[in-house]
């Protein structure tokens, strides 16, 4: 049976008939549009976290991702007293089209993919010389629902492990997105105030080079 549903985010909101899940899987316009919902999520990740983990950062996830990360600053009060600096730049993402998977269930349109992301950071520890890189690579898994209301994309929930970059060699479908030009983000330490919260077991921020969104300490 035909399903009427719309092309999903873009600038034209087009409706056409679709008669299954695996032909809104094999739809580029589809494709493109998950794919730019983790590329603009990964970037807004860093502006989080150098912007006083506020989470009016994130443009593109659900309040129950927003809830969970908002908690995410208490953690910082370990550690505001040894921190000068720190800096971040996102790289890009390597993505596995072949795990690429759209479907609708209960009258919700879902979406997973997994992909290789890359981070540059780096920390100046306060009284210590230079900086300490903190750079890290993570294999994601994001989780994605259609919200009708916003017309786009939402990060739903997410999980990652650490990689060591050559993970990717081994997909046989991937594309690439690079960001080797983005801005690079950064906090600096205004006398004895902070404005900037670091994960202190948070795995979903990435210092540990390994996340899990729903994990927190």
């Amino acid at each position: 049976m035909s399903i009427k549903v719309e092309v999903w985010g873009g600038s034209k909101q087009v409706s056409l008939l679709v008669d299954d899940s695996d032909l809104a899987q094999k739809d580029k316009g589809v494709q493109q549009n998950v794919l730019a919902t983790l590329d603009v999520f990964n970037n807004d990740l860093i502006v989080f976290q150098t912007n006083n983990y506020e989470t009016k950062h994130f443009t593109n996830v659900t309040d129950e991702v927003r809830e969970v990360t908002s908690f995410a600053k208490y953690d910082f009060e370990f550690y505001k007293e040894y921190v000068d600096e720190i800096q971040m730049q996102y790289l890009g993402v390597v993505v596995n089209l072949d795990d690429l998977d759209i479907n609708r269930f209960n009258d919700e349109w879902l979406a997973e993919v997994t992909a290789l992301v890359s981070y540059k950071n780096k920390m100046k520890v306060r009284d210590m010389k230079g900086f300490e890189d903190i750079s890290y690579k993570t294999i994601r898994t994001y989780k994605m629902k259609y919200d009708e209301k916003s017309k786009k994309w939402l990060i739903a929930d997410l999980e990652g492990v650490k990689a060591d970059g050559s993970e990717s060699d081994d997909w046989e479908n991937k594309t690439e997105l690079k960001n080797e030009n983005s801005p690079v983000m950064k906090w600096t330490r205004k006398k004895d105030e902070s404005n900037m919260f670091l994960g202190r077991g948070n795995h979903f921020l990435g210092f540990n080079k390994e996340e899990e969104m729903d994990e927190t300490e």
